[in-house]
């Protein structure tokens, strides 16, 4: 068992800069289709940290996650948003506290989704419905359903921010925004006169991670009622969200 999520309240999730993925095009918006049939496409790589609540100090490193190196040729033909991709994690004492797993999804038939295990057991996944957001005013919207398949969180970015409207040439100078609701029952929520619900922001990543690289990194404030299982689900929807929009952004 990790205690490494256990007492975290705000964390921030970067992606390693991969120099050999230089060649692969990057897009001035965020797209959930992208640009497949790149052969330098590698396996992503991320450092989990802990953070204070603006996410402008890196404090002590949670775990290292990792994409594995199986679906090379899916990774190769397929745009981000729908290549399939298996996730490992490794905390300080090198346990493994979370997978995941997404299966390929055929567009507008399946539906997009990412199943995450905790410390070996099923926590729940993760999905995108197959629904047009911008309908609703919304940039991106996905569920949260725990191992019982009970909806825990609703995660959604609104259209009306900033950061959706400031791409060239200042590629995400703005963050965008990714509210956290928690969709239990209020007796269940642990709610009191100072709870806060969580964000996952995507946020600023510098001049030569925006336009030389793929790289992004988010900042991640977990709503007060989360247990490790929840950070864990929470952890795995910030890099699903990156996969869906921001991996050729």
């Amino acid at each position: 068992m990790t205690e490494g999520l256990k007492f975290v309240k705000c964390a921030l999730l970067q992606q390693e800069n991969d120099p050999l993925e230089y060649c692969v095009c990057t897009l001035p918006i965020p797209s959930n289709i992208g640009i497949p049939l790149f052969p330098c496409e590698l396996p992503n790589n991320f450092k989990l940290f802990q953070s204070n609540e603006t996410f402008s100090q890196l404090g002590m490193k949670i775990m290292d996650i990792e994409e594995e190196e199986n679906h090379k040729f899916m990774r190769t033909i397929c745009c981000p948003s729908l290549r399939p991709l298996t996730i490992t994690s490794r905390d300080f004492y090198n346990n493994i506290p979370i997978q995941a797993e997404r299966k390929f999804a055929i567009p507008f038939i399946q539906k997009n989704e990412m199943k995450v295990k905790y410390d070996g057991e099923y926590a729940g996944k993760i999905v995108q419905e197959q629904c047009c957001t911008f309908m609703k005013g919304m940039f991106h919207q996905l569920f949260i359903y725990d191992s019982n398949e009970y909806l825990i969180y609703e995660i959604t970015a609104n259209l009306k921010q900033k950061g959706l409207l400031c791409f060239l040439p200042f590629q995400s100078c703005k963050s965008i925004k990714y509210s956290i609701i928690d969709k239990r029952p209020a007796e269940e929520q642990l709610i009191n006169e100072n709870y806060t619900n969580g964000q996952i922001e995507h946020l600023f990543f510098g001049w030569s991670n925006e336009f030389c690289s793929k790289a992004d990194q988010y900042g991640i404030k977990f709503p007060d009622s989360a247990s490790e299982k929840d950070k864990a689900l929470l952890i795995m929807c910030c890099i699903f969200i990156d996969y869906l929009w921001f991996e050729n952004f």
